[in-house]
């Protein structure tokens, strides 16, 4: 039995699960980037750039990943 598997589940509601992955990927994102993040779409909204939207993905993927290695369940997925 591995670390992991020895660990206490922690159950995270899901809205609390999404808010705590996005706040620790916009982090990580703003934090590592050198070149722009943001740019204006057509109705005026200040968004990621499309380089930067796809590296949020892959940064959210990861962070999730961590979260549930290191004990953190989603609600639902227990």
């Amino acid at each position: 039995m591995t670390t992991i598997e020895m660990k206490k589940k922690i159950i995270i509601p899901t809205e609390k699960w999404v808010e705590l992955y996005g706040e620790l990927s916009s982090y990580i994102l703003e934090y590592s980037s050198l070149d722009q993040i943001w740019t204006i779409d057509e109705n005026g909204t200040e968004v990621y750039t499309e380089e930067k939207q796809d590296q949020f993905i892959d940064i959210a993927n990861t962070v999730e990943a961590i979260m549930r290695e290191s004990g953190l369940v989603k609600e639902g997925e227990e």
